[in-house]
C-alpha cells in the first residue's frame, strides 16, 4: 500500500526525475573511476581534494546562503529578487576572492602545507563563481517545478567532468598510449607514475569549473526562455526588503555552511600535515565513491522534499507524514547500497580501482555505518531551515562537524592512526544521528500543531 501510494504520487515523480539525471550524471563518473584512479597517481587526487576544499568552503557561502530562500516566497517577483540578490553577492565575493588569491598565494599554500597549490589557487575564484551561480539557479530550477531540466543540467556536468578528466588523463601517458597499455590498464600490469603533473591536475580541476559552468549555462538558458519577464521586477529596494526578512540565511545558515566547510578543509588540512598528499588521496577516494549514492538518491530526495516540505508549511499542511515517509524509503535503499561496502570494502576498492586503493576500501568499511545514516537524515534535517530553526540548527552541527573533526585529529595525534580515528568517529555519529531523527521529528510535531491552531 505505501509503495504503491509514493509510486502514483507527485513527490515519487518529481524524485524519480532528479533521480535518473542523478544516477545517469552519476553513472558516468563510476564508469570511469577505474581508468582515472589508474591513470592518476593518488598524489593529484590529494592535491584536487586540498583544491576542492577550499573552493567548496567559499562556494557554498558565496550567496549567503539565500538561494535557499528562493523556494519560500509565494510569488515568483519577490523570488526573483531573492535570485538577483544572491547573483550580485557571489560575483562580490569571485571578486574579492581573486584579489586575495593575486596578493597571498605562496601563504595559503604553506598554511595547507602544499608547495603545489600554489600553481592551481588563481582558478579558485572561477570555481567558487560557476559552483555558486550553479547551485542558484538549481534551487530556482527546483521552485518553478523544472525538475527535468534539474536532472538534465546534472548529467551534463557530470560527463563534461568526465570527458576532461579522462582527455587529462590520457594526455598524461601520451607517451605510453598502445595496444599493451589499454590492456594492461585493468590486468594489474600498469601503475600510475607517482607525483603530480601538470596535465593531470588541470584536468581534474578544469573538469571541476567546466562541469558547473555548462551545467549552469544549461539552467540559465531556461530561465532565459521562460521566466525573462520577470526580470522587469528586480528593484533595489525589494533585493534589501528580502535581504532584511531572510537574514537568518547569512547570520545563521551560513555561519553553519562555513563551520561544515571550516570541518572538511580541516580534515583535509590534517591529514595532509599528519600524513601526506598519499593518505589524503587515498581518504578522497574513499569519499569519491561513498559519496555517489548520496549524491544520486539523497541528493533528488533532498531537492524534492525541500520544495515539497516548503511549500506544505507554507499552506499550512502536515509535514511531519512526509518525514517518515521519506527517512522509510531511503532507509529501505540504504542497506544494499551500503551493506556490500562494509562486508567487501577492501576488495571491492582493489578489484575495480586497482591494488593501489585497498587501502581506501578499507577507510570506507569504517566511515560507512555514520555515512548510511546520513544517506538516511540529511534530507529530512532541512526541516529546521523550513520551520525556522536555522539557529538550533546551526548550534546542533556545530557539535557534529566537532565529532567528526576531533575524531580525526584524535586518530592522528594521539595514534598517528587515521583507522582509529575513523572508528571513534562512526561510533559517536551513530549516536549523535539518532538524537538528530529525535529533535527533527519534535519539530514537526510541534509546527503541525501550530498550523493546525493557526488554521482553525
Amino acid at each position: 500500500m505505501l509503495i504503491n501510494g509514493f509510486l502514483k504520487s507527485n513527490y515519487a515523480k518529481n524524485v524519480a526525475i532528479i533521480l535518473s539525471g542523478n544516477v545517469i550524471a552519476q553513472l558516468i563518473p563510476l564508469l570511469i573511476t577505474p581508468i582515472i584512479s589508474r591513470l592518476f597517481s593518488v598524489e593529484e587526487f590529494g592535491l584536487f581534494a586540498l583544491y576542492s576544499s577550499i573552493a567548496s568552503f567559499f562556494m557554498v557561502i558565496a550567496a549567503g546562503r539565500y538561494e535557499m530562500a528562493i523556494l519560500l516566497p509565494k510569488d515568483d517577483k519577490t523570488a526573483v529578487n531573492i535570485l538577483a540578490l544572491c547573483l550580485l553577492l557571489i560575483f562580490s565575493v569571485a571578486l574579492t576572492l581573486l584579489l586575495l588569491v593575486l596578493a597571498l598565494s605562496n601563504q595559503i599554500s604553506n598554511l595547507f602545507g602544499s608547495i603545489h597549490l600554489q600553481a592551481w589557487l588563481i582558478w579558485v575564484p572561477l570555481s567558487v563563481l560557476t559552483g555558486a551561480v550553479y547551485r542558484t539557479f538549481t534551487y530556482w530550477s527546483n521552485r518553478k517545478n523544472r525538475f527535468k531540466d534539474t536532472a538534465s543540467s546534472t548529467i551534463i556536468q557530470s560527463a563534461t567532468r568526465a570527458g576532461i578528466n579522462l582527455s587529462g588523463g590520457v594526455l598524461k601517458h601520451s607517451t605510453e598510449l598502445s595496444s599493451n597499455f589499454l590492456k594492461g590498464l585493468f590486468k594489474g600490469e600498469f601503475i600510475s607514475s607517482a607525483g603530480i603533473s601538470k596535465a593531470g591536475t588541470g584536468s581534474l580541476i578544469g573538469g571541476y569549473i567546466a562541469g558547473f559552468g555548462l551545467g549552469t549555462i544549461n539552467l540559465i538558458r531556461r530561465f532565459w526562455i521562460n521566466d525573462k519577464i520577470m526580470l522587469s521586477s528586480i528593484s533595489w529596494k525589494t533585493i534589501r526588503e528580502q535581504a532584511k526578512i531572510h537574514d537568518k540565511f547569512p547570520k545563521i545558515n551560513a555561519l553553519h555552511a562555513l563551520v561544515d566547510e571550516v570541518k572538511n578543509g580541516g580534515v583535509a588540512l590534517v591529514i595532509a600535515l599528519f600524513f601526506s598528499e598519499i593518505v589524503l588521496g587515498l581518504y578522497s577516494m574513499t569519499f569519491r565513491v561513498l559519496a555517489m549514492p548520496i549524491s544520486v538518491i539523497g541528493s533528488a530526495f533532498g531537492q524534492v522534499y525541500m520544495q515539497k516540505a516548503a511549500k506544505q508549511y507554507a499552506d499550512k499542511k502536515e509535514i511531519l507524514p512526509l518525514i517518515r515517509s521519506t527517512i522509510k524509503k531511503l532507509s529501505l535503499i540504504a542497506i544494499p547500497v551500503f551493506l556490500p561496502v562494509i562486508l567487501l570494502g577492501p576488495w571491492l576498492f582493489q578489484f575495480v580501482l586497482g591494488a593501489e586503493w585497498r587501502i581506501s576500501g578499507e577507510f570506507a568499511q569504517l566511515l560507512s555505518p555514520w555515512l548510511i545514516l546520513t544517506f538516511i537524515l540529511s534530507p529530512v534535517l532541512q526541516t529546521a531551515v523550513i520551520t525556522g530553526h536555522q539557529k538550533d540548527m546551526f548550534l546542533k552541527a556545530l557539535i557534529g562537524n566537532l565529532i567528526i573533526f576531533g575524531s580525526i585529529f584524535s586518530g592522528s595525534f594521539f595514534f598517528n592512526n587515521l583507522k582509529v580515528g575513523f572508528i571513534v568517529l562512526s561510533t559517536l555519529q551513530i549516536l549523535y544521528y539518532f538524537w538528530l531523527y529525535r529533535w527533527i521529528i519534535r519539530l514537526a510535531k510541534d509546527a503541525d500543531y501550530l498550523n493546525k491552531a493557526i488554521a482553525q
